[in-house]
């Protein structure tokens, strides 16, 4: 096959440093806020937040970010997102976000296409939205390109090669050095799915092409799909090296047992390529239960001891706060909320106290019902449990409206703000959901019992019964008296 070069021209990318506004429109989700994040890594997709602002009355808010690099970003109203590539040429985005229609009992995150008003040509979102319409039709564009595709011949490469052409002279003098990265492992993307990763030559021409002696791509989406996608189940596959690496993993829990097998690829002969191999391939395993995964959590914990490389040091943070979060024993993820009463929620606050997390939604009729009940378990226990419910509506005035009617519940209640991070920290997937705090802020029920029973989990009313027990002091006998 002919080796294509996409860089083979000069690359100018710009310099600017400016403010990028976005104007959004979004008049689905009036009252609600907007959130402008991005992927902190590629490899655990952590977010950033960069902006937070509340939609207007006419739908309306304006989002900024500051920066000199095209990054790809992220908005999020509730549990809906949409992509923005941030092109630093382009001051100032219009975009509509259009509604998505979700299922009332569960909190999933679901996406959306932005739509835009008067986009630049060669602004980043036109290119990429261009591209990958481009690539559709070449490989999907009618009956014969669908053939040519699945049968993955000589007639396909030829037609994949004279298609790069085709790209080459199309965007070659346009000076995005984001966009062309991008280009390049669209591209290398085509040649990994359609001509194979199975045979040996194909390996090593993709790795040559795309890997070798290349500049790793950290936050480029591209780079880093195809890149995960040529090393998948490396571990798993590589017949030869199995059995040292299982034994590296299972038995010893060693990173240096481990990189002493793994460097015996003619594909990991990198450090760099083979540390982050590493870190994706044990990151995959540890959900995938192919290993021990106490063994891989340890040696993730070496690896972020060890390694050198600062861009290692943020996915391997980023992946440990992933694994360790909201497990049994774990650091509880912290609260900045604003209550009703205007109070500031930490968990730090209530250090020395159980924590009962509620998080729930005002249409819920179960929820409801069992903040009737909450009334009741706060008067028994609030001396020894800190009580908090979290509202999830959409609408924040649908919490205000609700608290207002119900000033009899004394407890914190608070709104979420459209923070999908909570969601995330806490691993919400569902309303009502209530998680139990200990009193050194570690959780000790991920999914803690509700206030009414639940067939077969009883109320959490005996939980909060023995730690009223253990803490309330103990009645001592005095000698020809009464017991206190």
């Amino acid at each position: 096959m002919k080796q294509f070069f996409l860089y083979s021209f000069f690359i100018i990318s710009f310099g600017l440093n400016a403010q990028t506004s976005i104007e959004l429109y979004a008049p689905a989700y009036k009252g609600k806020y907007a959130l402008l994040n991005t992927s902190e890594d590629l490899v655990s997709y952590a977010n950033t937040k960069i902006d937070k602002q509340k939609i207007d009355s006419t739908g309306k808010c304006v989002l900024s970010i500051n920066t000199s690099e095209s990054i790809k970003t992220y908005i999020y109203i509730g549990s809906t997102s949409a992509i923005l590539y941030i092109d630093p040429s382009t001051s100032k985005y219009k975009v509509f976000f259009p509604r998505k229609e979700k299922n009332s009992k569960m909190i999933k995150q679901s996406s959306v296409e932005l739509l835009f008003d008067s986009l630049p040509k060669n602004d980043l979102n036109t290119l990429i939205l261009e591209l990958n319409f481009r690539i559709d039709d070449f490989l999907f564009g009618d009956s014969l390109k669908i053939s040519r595709t699945l049968k993955q011949d000589d007639a396909f490469k030829d037609s994949l090669n004279q298609f790069k052409k085709v790209l080459l002279k199309e965007y070659g003098p346009i000076k995005k050095k984001y966009f062309h990265q991008y280009i390049k492992y669209s591209i290398a993307g085509i040649e990994q799915l359609y001509l194979g990763r199975g045979t040996a030559i194909n390996k090593i021409y993709l790795f040559e092409n795309y890997i070798n002696q290349k500049p790793i791509l950290y936050h480029n989406d591209a780079y880093i799909d195809f890149f995960k996608l040529n090393f998948d189940g490396f571990f798993q596959t590589n017949i030869r090296l199995y059995d040292k690496i299982e034994h590296a993993i299972n038995n010893l829990a060693s990173a240096t047992e481990l990189d002493e097998a793994l460097v015996n690829s003619p594909f990991l002969k990198d450090d760099t390529i083979r540390e982050l191999v590493t870190i994706d391939n044990l990151y995959s395993a540890f959900y995938k239960n192919t290993f021990n995964q106490q063994n891989i959590l340890n040696i993730l914990n070496q690896l972020n001891k060890q390694t050198k490389i600062a861009e290692h040091k943020i996915i391997l943070s980023n992946i440990l706060l992933q694994i360790n979060s909201i497990k049994q024993g774990s650091k509880a993820p912290d609260l900045n909320l604003i209550t009703f009463n205007q109070d500031t929620i930490h968990l730090n606050n209530f250090k020395g106290k159980h924590i009962y997390i509620q998080f729930f939604t005002t249409w819920n009729q179960t929820a409801l019902q069992e903040l009737k009940i909450m009334e009741d378990l706060y008067k028994k226990y609030n001396k020894y449990i800190e009580f908090i419910s979290i509202s999830l509506d959409e609408q924040e005035d649908d919490f205000i409206r609700f608290k207002q009617q119900n000033r009899n519940y004394k407890w914190h209640f608070a709104h979420y703000k459209g923070e999908n991070d909570l969601l995330k920290n806490y691993n919400i997937s569902s309303i009502p959901t209530y998680v139990l705090i200990d009193e050194k802020g570690l959780i000790e029920e991920e999914q803690a019992m509700s206030p009414a029973p639940n067939y077969p989990r009883p109320s959490i009313d005996k939980t909060f019964f023995y730690i009223k027990k253990k803490k309330e002091p103990k009645n001592s006998r005095v000698t020809g008296g009464k017991s206190n």
